[in-house]
């Protein structure tokens, strides 16, 4: 799949680059805490995978 790149720039106002710079950090904040929320969930459910080291290394 190929991606194109574009050379064209949109001129944004600094205040604006603030505002969606900072939701920006937000809504990463966010999903990151729906995950630790979402494992903290299972963790307590019981819902947790055994495997040997060597398994989790060929894994990742």
């Amino acid at each position: 799949m190929e991606h194109a790149a574009s050379k064209e720039y949109v001129k944004v106002p600094k205040q604006e680059y603030d505002l969606l710079k900072e939701v920006y950090r937000t809504v990463k904040r966010q999903a990151f805490l729906v995950r630790i929320d979402e494992a903290e969930r299972n963790l307590a459910a019981g819902k947790t995978k055994s495997m040997t080291v060597d398994d989790f290394v060929d894994s990742v």
